[in-house]
């Protein structure tokens, strides 16, 4: 009887087959019948493995590729990204401005705002002010009008 492969390994193997990077649901369908996967939620497990190991790097939304292929580059988080706009800027900026400039370097479904209301809303690293909105570095200071969001 031959022995289950690793889902680290079979999906290593299967993206070298592929030869381009891969979705985690759509490597999960694929693998589920050489591991032994088990849960409700394989997918969930084979994108937990794959996000934690250095063998794959994220290069869109669920999408991995091997890390050795050196023509793709990691796919950057949006609170990353707000992150190092707000630092380049060095003031604070309002969320529909600080959206546009994530959506600038990564597309996603939502709008300006929504991209950054979900990528900051448990990152304790960004305040909001209240009334303007406005969205500024924990590290500058507070003021009583800043919330986190």
């Amino acid at each position: 009887m031959k022995t289950p492969m690793t889902v680290i390994k079979a999906a290593e193997e299967l993206l070298e087959k592929s030869g381009k990077p891969m979705h985690y649901k759509d490597i999960t369908r694929q693998i589920l019948h050489n591991c032994a996967l088990f849960g409700k939620t394989p997918h969930e497990t084979v994108r937990s493995l794959m996000a934690t190991n250095p063998k794959f790097i994220r290069v869109d939304e669920g999408t991995y590729a091997l890390s050795k292929w050196k023509k793709f580059t990691p796919a950057r988080f949006a609170k990353d990204i707000a992150y190092d706009i707000l630092k380049s800027k060095d003031r604070p900026m309002s969320l529909n401005d600080l959206g546009k400039k994530i959506l600038d370097e990564r597309k996603f479904k939502d709008g300006p705002k929504m991209v950054v209301r979900n990528a900051i809303r448990h990152d304790r690293r960004f305040i909001t002010e209240k009334e303007t909105e406005l969205v500024t570095l924990t590290e500058w200071g507070k003021n009583e009008n800043f919330r986190p969001i």
